[in-house]
């Protein structure tokens, strides 16, 4: 959870175009981007409390007006079992970009009203983390996501299949937000359909991959595609290639399941004929 985290932190490191209104980008600049939201992970600051930052003599200057709405938005995000820093954090990003304090008011709202959303379908799968350190991380990373343009219904596809396959917990958590973000990282270059994302996110939660070398697909992907193949072609391939160990030990077992159930029946077969011949009364 850790890495995918930074990862979202990175992401949001690289947020100027979302305060000043700029439009997303898309194909090539979407690339770029994506790299670069790679290349900002060691610039990352760390989570502060709400009440300490908003103590600091530069904050009260600078967000006075929106002090209160602020402390009351951590308050309802601490209900739900979420950190304040969520809003703490977005406050020092927008103080370094000398974001106005009328353009952030709206904001802050808008992520508290989407954390809130995202904390309440993770706790009814049973994956919202106990620990309000940690589904702050989780909730965050899922927002971040959201706005990198994976879908809401690719999102929720993920948690549950996901939740279904390994059960309540971090692990199908962890499964489902790292399967998404080598998801955003291939929708940035190539700019699938939201069918085509659903199919994949779910797809990548299904393979054999372990959940740290999910990342590995991506690279499957644009090796395929520079082998002359479809991106539609590519990543179908490459979803049966990180299936193909579990569809095999899959065949093994059924066939195996097979032959033991054969030989049980040729035991009970041999069994009743033995009993056969010692009930059968012999010749006078």
């Amino acid at each position: 959870m850790g890495k995918l985290f930074a990862w979202s932190r990175a992401m949001r490191a690289c947020g100027a175009m979302r305060y000043s209104g700029a439009p997303r980008a898309s194909g090539a600049p979407r690339t770029a981007l994506v790299l670069a939201i790679f290349a900002a992970l060691a610039s990352n600051l760390p989570a502060q409390a709400l009440e300490a930052w908003l103590a600091a003599h530069a904050a009260q200057a600078s967000y006075l007006s929106i002090a209160d709405k602020a402390r009351s938005l951590g308050a309802s995000l601490a209900k739900a079992g979420l950190s304040d820093s969520l809003i703490a954090d977005r406050l020092a990003e927008a103080f370094r970009k000398r974001v106005p304090a009328a353009t952030l008011g709206p904001i802050l709202e808008e992520d508290a009203r989407r954390y809130l959303a995202l904390a309440s379908s993770m706790r009814g799968m049973g994956l919202l983390p106990a620990e309000p350190k940690k589904a702050s991380e989780a909730v965050e990373q899922a927002s971040i996501l959201l706005r990198a343009g994976i879908p809401e219904s690719a999102l929720a596809a993920a948690l549950s299949r996901s939740a279904s396959r390994l059960g309540p917990g971090m692990a199908a958590m962890d499964r489902a937000l790292a399967a998404l973000s080598v998801v955003a990282t291939i929708q940035a270059e190539y700019r699938l359909s939201e069918p085509e994302l659903l199919a994949l996110a779910t797809g990548l939660v299904d393979s054999d991959l372990a959940t740290g070398k999910l990342n590995s697909f991506a690279t499957s992907v644009k090796s395929a595609i520079k082998k002359g193949l479809s991106v539609t072609q590519a990543i179908e391939d490459s979803l049966a290639k990180a299936s193909k160990t579990k569809t095999k030990a899959g065949q093994a077992e059924g066939s195996q399941a097979e032959s033991d159930k054969a030989e049980g029946g040729k035991a009970e077969n041999g069994a009743q004929g033995e009993k056969g011949k010692e009930d059968k009364p012999g010749k006078r």
